[in-house]
């Protein structure tokens, strides 16, 4: 779910799904110039899928 969150969002390039621990874990590579990661929560934070961010 947090993928389809990010995905299409602008600056993102890619969003890559894994699982640990029975929990969706997402790697995010992104353009900091267009969107910054606050933004990034407040989208999955919408969705209702943010669990916590780990940089």
């Amino acid at each position: 779910m947090g993928q389809a969150a990010l995905e299409g969002l602008a600056g993102i390039h890619n969003v890559t799904r894994g699982w640990h621990s029975g929990r969706e874990i997402n790697t995010v590579t992104f353009d900091p110039a267009v969107i910054t990661p606050e933004e990034m929560v407040a989208a999955l934070k919408a969705a209702g899928t943010y669990a916590g961010t780990v940089e």
